[in-house]
């Protein structure tokens, strides 16, 4: 099982394993738990350290500060908590693109960068569900039966083991019912500034640290030709595509379990990708 430990108003977990260290950033409305069947496969060939983003989980909900500097911040905050001098990061979703904020502003925090199926356009199709689920959400489940029915009908083709780990770590029990670890009006502000946040893929010609690009093959929010122009834009890229969708370490954990072991070893040697 992880450790849990607070740095700076953050929710951390830590998984023990073998170096590099590797910092887990988790996706809009998600949770740093989200990231166990990953953890699982990973089975202590890397450190893992993830955290509950500000606005989710157990972590800080502050009225405002929601802007990708402060999500770096908060990354250097746990880095440092952590004594993680200059860990991989890994970035699924919205955590992909304040990963990139962070390699961005903190070059020499980052050893490399792994962006799962997030990069500088979302497809509308992915777009309008991360806003419907994120924002159009219930308050409040009466009880377990109507959560676990609503994770299974929001977020269809998943194990049972995925609807309870959402059940455990997405809800918090409110009395007989349930209701969202994660703050609406979190989820809310970190939409509404998104075009604010433009300056950080205008920028990721700036990344010279190694960066592996993952694309769910079948993903309704991150295109072919949005990770193509990706690796032309980066100066030390691979992309690879594993059949799944937006949720690449809840289809494939095993199969991106292996491709950032490989990566972070292929790092290690300093082997350069180009493009």
């Amino acid at each position: 099982m992880p450790r849990s430990a607070m740095a700076d108003g953050l929710k951390v977990w830590e998984w023990p394993g073998d170096p590099p260290d590797t910092l887990l950033m988790h996706g809009i409305g998600n949770y740093a738990r989200y990231w166990d069947f990953l953890a699982e496969e990973i089975a202590g060939r890397l450190r893992l350290v993830a955290y509950d983003a500000r606005g989710h989980g157990d972590s800080k909900k502050p009225a405002t500060g929601y802007a990708p500097d402060h999500f770096a911040a908060d990354a250097v905050a746990v880095m440092d908590a952590m004594a993680m001098a200059r860990p991989l990061v890994v970035g699924h979703s919205m955590g992909g693109f304040h990963a990139t904020a962070l390699t961005v502003l903190h070059p020499e925090r980052v050893r490399a960068l792994v962006l799962v199926d997030v990069g500088p356009r979302v497809e509308q199709e992915g777009s309008s569900r991360a806003r419907r689920l994120s924002l159009g959400r219930p308050d409040r489940f009466p009880d377990e039966e109507s959560a676990l029915r609503s994770i299974r009908e929001t977020s269809p083709g998943f194990s049972e083991d995925v609807y309870r780990n959402r059940l455990r770590w997405l809800l918090a029990p409110d009395g007989d019912g349930f209701v969202f670890r994660s703050s609406k009006d979190a989820l809310a502000q970190i939409l509404d500034t998104r075009d604010e946040g433009s300056w950080v893929w205008d920028r990721i010609g700036e990344i010279r640290c190694p960066v592996l690009v993952v694309r769910g093959t079948r993903s309704q929010s991150f295109s072919e030709a949005t990770a193509r122009d990706m690796l032309r834009a980066l100066a030390d890229a691979r992309l690879i595509e594993l059949d799944a969708r937006h949720n690449v370490s809840l289809d494939q954990p095993h199969l991106l379990a292996d491709a950032i072991v490989a990566f972070a070893r292929e790092v290690g040697q300093g082997v350069p990708f180009g493009v």
